[in-house]
């Protein structure tokens, strides 16, 4: 071969837009090194192709195991300007773009039935030997592993390999990133097949973009998505229409919001201020609903989230312009007058999200920060957080309407800060106590606020997050005429709990199961 040649090595998995890359290099004059499937795809395109055994003169081995794992390929990826003799001498020339992704090992193992020696067969070795040696020598050799930098690399790549240290370096960076995800997939599938770990053993981030700043001007934050084999119904895999860039206490409320929202069937509103429901309602239609949530809090409400989970139209938008400031309204849909009619406010953010898979909780899981570390756990779900295995323990049972509003109010409990306290009647949030050292303080918080809304809480429903250790807040409740309560238990003072609820003619439910919220 001349050393006055200029050589590509392509080899992918992800033969989209080959044929464009390709005939953009044969057009510049570049011969195209490629092996096994890459190389049949090629000839069929009629695009000149030079086979990898005709470089490294030993044929493909072990059904293709072997191939690229070869001096004559590696010494052509890693050759500096000083390594020119030694290249002369053994008669080798140099690749000067090296175009891999890899066999696609993650879409293999999502797709859930395949075999662990199909997962192992899928397991790239020449790929990333070949994308870490070019990407090592991006002053000699620029690496594509990404189809979309295609389109760049045809723009900005000077096909006279002049001047392309800027370029190269930077594709050089993609190249490592890809490397070490894929080697972070492996890792954890291995970890999960063979020590069964319920968690990774190492989390993948992809950064998505860098913030304006954090909670606060002065701190510095970036949104990231995980790796993951799923995607969830999340704010990170949403679809903004319009408005300011989010923040991240725009990101923190509003994942509070939807996560919140999405749990019920029946049209639902949840409006969310400093990442806690302070209004919460379901009815017949969104309207309706918005309406409900708003009057448990209009003050909170103001340049508060709003969440629904159902498709926002026109009028509802106009009800919620007239109403508030808001700062952000996540649906998932709008229609087309409502988007219109949305542009008239241009600053509010409008959100789409994606309900394919919104009540597929199981597999989550909430990460929070620590100094020098980081505390992972699964998704607040349990199966056994039905109804149906709920404990009714006073002498009163509660009527149907009662238990439609205390599951209603244990399902919006879960989604405030602890210690949590909320009362409802109608499906519809009358107060909402958040966040307190103190459970009866939630309580009186939550009563402070029913009663600013003029709300009469008699025959009101009461949720708490966790057991009550005392009878103080039942006494509370009957104070306030509620009718029912909705609590854990679990507490050394259930009996006396029990008894008190007796004692005030009050129906007391225990779940079994606690929702703390830090």
């Amino acid at each position: 071969m001349s050393t006055k040649k200029k050589y590509a090595l392509i080899s992918v998995s992800d033969k989209k837009n080959l044929e464009d890359i390709s005939r953009f290099l044969i057009n510049n004059n570049f011969h195209i090194i490629s092996t096994g499937g890459t190389y049949t795809t090629l000839k069929e395109m009629n695009i000149p192709v030079i086979q990898i055994s005709d470089i490294t003169n030993f044929p493909e081995i072990m059904d293709g195991r072997v191939k690229t794992l070869h001096p004559n390929v590696h010494a052509a990826l890693l050759a500096r300007k000083v390594d020119q003799e030694i290249l002369n001498k053994l008669k080798i020339d140099r690749i000067d773009v090296l175009i891999v992704n890899f066999y696609p090992f993650e879409s293999v193992i999502k797709k859930g039935n395949t075999s662990f020696e199909d997962a192992i067969e899928n397991i790239d070795i020449g790929g990333p030997a070949m994308v870490r040696a070019a990407a090592k020598n991006y002053e000699n050799c620029c690496v594509l592993t990404d189809v979309e930098s295609y389109e760049e690399f045809m723009k900005d790549f000077n096909t006279n390999l002049n001047s392309n240290k800027n370029f190269n370096k930077k594709m050089s960076l993609k190249a490592f990133e890809y490397v070490a995800s894929y080697d972070v997939c492996i890792a954890n599938y291995l970890n999960s097949e063979i020590n069964k770990d319920i968690f990774p053993k190492f989390y993948s981030l992809k950064k998505i973009n860098t913030l304006r700043y954090g909670e606060n001007p002065h701190q510095k934050s970036s949104l990231y998505q995980i790796k993951s084999k799923d995607r969830n119904t999340s704010i990170v895999n949403s679809y903004q229409h319009q408005g300011k860039e989010l923040s991240y206490n725009n990101i923190v409320d509003g994942e509070a919001a939807l996560t919140c929202a999405i749990n019920f069937n029946e049209p639902a509103c949840v409006i969310v201020k400093h990442a806690n429901p302070c209004g919460v309602s379901i009815s017949n239609n969104l309207e309706e609903s918005y309406i409900n949530a708003y009057a448990t809090d209009p003050v909170s409400a103001f340049g508060g989230v709003i969440a629904f989970n159902k498709e926002v139209d026109i009028r509802l938008v106009k009800n919620i312009y007239e109403k508030q400031f808001v700062e952000l309204i996540i649906a998932p849909k709008f229609s087309e007058e409502a988007l219109n009619f949305s542009k008239s406010k241009e600053n509010v953010r409008i959100l789409e999200y994606d309900m394919q898979n919104n009540m597929d909780v199981k597999n989550c899981s909430g990460i929070k920060s620590l100094n020098d570390g980081i505390l992972i756990q699964s998704e607040d779900f349990s199966e056994k957080d039905i109804f149906e295995n709920y404990k009714i323990v006073s002498k009163k049972i509660p009527s149907k309407k009662e238990l439609e509003d205390l599951h209603f109010a244990w399902t919006v409990s879960k989604y405030v800060k602890s210690n949590a306290i909320v009362f409802c009647k109608n499906k519809n949030t009358l107060g909402i106590g958040a966040g307190q050292m103190s459970r009866i303080d939630s309580t009186f918080i939550a009563a402070k606020k029913a009663k600013e809304q003029e709300f009469d809480l008699k025959n009101s429903v009461m949720a708490s997050d966790a057991f009550f250790p005392f009878t103080d807040n039942v006494d509370k409740a009957g104070e306030l005429k509620v009718s029912s309560i909705i609590q854990p238990g679990g507490s050394q003072n259930d009996s006396k709990v029990i008894d008190r609820a007796n004692e005030l003619n009050i129906s007391l439910v225990f779940t079994g199961i606690r929702h703390f919220r830090h």
